[in-house]
């Protein structure tokens, strides 16, 4: 695995190392030892699987708050998609800032998300899947987030915003909130 720093946060963009033969291909998508020899504390507790069925489908933008702030990694194993971050950590040096990376499992590449920090993805293409490693269990009473077309963090979703859950459209801004 080959991790990459996303700006100056402590996020990775992670190039998985796919090894090919005559039989298809083999992939570890996870490794306690490789991410503690980067310096990631992350140990999975919950996996997810979520299918999005129609192209340029918007969830998020998605958080956990504290106490049980969520750190997690998380792949596309099927599509493709437009995967944005965004720090929420109000001492951070890059709180505020958004980044976005594709994930298609053409690219072999996965995200690793710290705690404290928002998450969303469009889909590109149909029957898109994501997969989440959770470094904490789900906590409904926590669970928050913001609208995924705030002015004050700006996202720019590559694709006009086809479908959106009730729950993602009513989110309040964060100025509304006073998260910010």
């Amino acid at each position: 695995m080959k991790f990459i720093p996303l700006g100056k946060s402590d996020a990775r963009l992670i190039e998985l190392v796919v090894r090919v033969d005559d039989r298809g291909s083999f992939t570890r998508t996870w490794c306690a030892d490789s991410f503690a020899e980067h310096g990631i504390d992350f140990r999975p507790v919950q996996g997810n699987n979520s299918v999005t069925r129609v192209r340029g489908s918007v969830r998020g933008m998605h958080f956990q708050a504290a106490p049980k702030a969520d750190a997690k990694i998380v792949r596309c194993t099927a599509g493709r998609i437009h995967d944005v971050i965004v720090d929420m950590r109000p001492t951070s040096p890059t709180r505020g800032q958004v980044f976005a990376n594709e994930l298609a499992p053409s690219l072999a590449t996965m995200v690793y998300i710290p705690a404290g920090f928002a998450h969303g993805f469009q889909t590109l293409a149909d029957d898109s899947v994501v997969e989440y490693l959770m470094g904490i269990e789900y906590v409904a009473e926590l669970s928050d987030g913001f609208r995924h077309d705030d002015p004050m963090i700006g996202i720019a979703w590559p694709e006009p915003v086809t479908v959106l859950s009730e729950k993602d459209a009513a989110w309040p801004s964060l100025a509304d909130r006073k998260l910010w």
